[in-house]
């Protein structure tokens, strides 16, 4: 389907009246939505990309020296799992909490490859430039929300547990004739929702997310040096089911590999996530802990050790 995800452009604030019932209308009706006019260097943008690039450019065995394990989210992986489904990709999952990564020493340390000394670097301005934008896209959807800009920002403050993920979907022509027969071919990740509170996703030219409208996927079409936004449960709960974590899935290209990098903007672990109601009576949901919620979904993908945990075990 070519229906499009609505186009937001920024370029004159995120505070504006239009701009705000834009999100409103985009949060309710799609739950995903693009923008442009966001301000971040399209430099930068070149720069993180070709670090990128070089990353999964590294031999396989060299990625898998640096590999995430069960104890540690950070690193190299690429039997990722999405609803006990395995997936057609590779991943670096990096922390994206800046006072975190900037530590001397970590018990969680993000495994930075030395033939790319630069990516670390690189990856930080990248951080700085995405925590910025989700601060301010959070507050206009609080406004868009019918509630004051600051209602979530207690949640977030520089405890937030957001990470970055750099993303390789190789083309069907790459995908191994090995793989599980049983699996549908051509899904780089199955449909899924995020778990945090919004996704700032950049991407190169190569189609391949979909989101799913009223019973039917739509290819979502990115424009030049623009971000592709969603909302994730935390958000949907939050709004009591005013806004919307859309499903979404991304299918493999026939002849080129895609790549892009999900910042997921998550909230502190001590969170408890409960909508934004005076009534408690019209709450849709108990109240969730964000720290249970994430290590739940967190082992889901990691391995296949149950039911990967959705916000619908909350509903009342």
């Amino acid at each position: 389907m070519t229906l499009q995800i609505p186009n937001i452009d920024i370029s004159n604030g995120l505070d504006t009246p239009e701009v705000i019932e834009r999100l409103q209308d985009a949060c309710e009706g799609w739950g995903f939505f693009q923008i442009t006019g966001h301000g971040i260097d399209i430099e930068l943008r070149q720069k993180f990309f070709s670090a990128m690039t070089a990353f999964f450019d590294l031999p396989k065995a060299k990625k898998l020296q640096l590999s995430r394990s069960e104890h540690n989210y950070w690193g190299y992986y690429d039997k990722e799992l999405t609803k006990n489904k395995l997936d057609s990709k590779e991943i670096f999952d990096i922390d994206a909490n800046l006072c975190r990564l900037g530590k001397l020493r970590s018990d969680h340390p993000v495994p930075w490859p030395n033939e790319i000394p630069q990516l670390q670097t690189i990856v930080i301005d990248w951080l700085q430039a995405c925590e910025k934008l989700s601060q301010n896209l959070v507050a206009a959807i609080c406004v868009a929300m019918g509630q004051a800009s600051n209602t979530l920002s207690p949640f977030f403050g520089n405890q937030h547990s957001s990470f970055l993920r750099f993303n390789y979907y190789p083309s069907l022509a790459e995908i191994s004739p090995s793989r599980d027969k049983s699996e549908q071919p051509g899904l780089g990740i199955h449909p899924h929702t995020d778990a945090g509170a919004i996704t700032v996703l950049a991407q190169d030219d190569v189609a391949g997310l979909q989101v799913k409208k009223e019973d039917t996927w739509h290819t979502v079409y990115p424009a030049e040096n623009s971000f592709i936004i969603n909302i994730g449960d935390m958000m949907q709960v939050w709004s009591n089911d005013r806004f919307t974590a859309a499903e979404h899935r991304v299918l493999a290209s026939v002849n080129q590999s895609r790549l892009s990098a999900p910042y997921f903007y998550n909230p502190s672990y001590a969170t408890i996530c409960s909508p934004l109601v005076s009534d408690e009576q019209s709450s849709h949901y108990k109240p969730i802990s964000w720290n249970e919620f994430r290590n739940g979904r967190a082992a889901g993908d990691y391995a296949d050790q149950g039911e990967e945990i959705q916000i619908s075990r909350f509903r009342k």
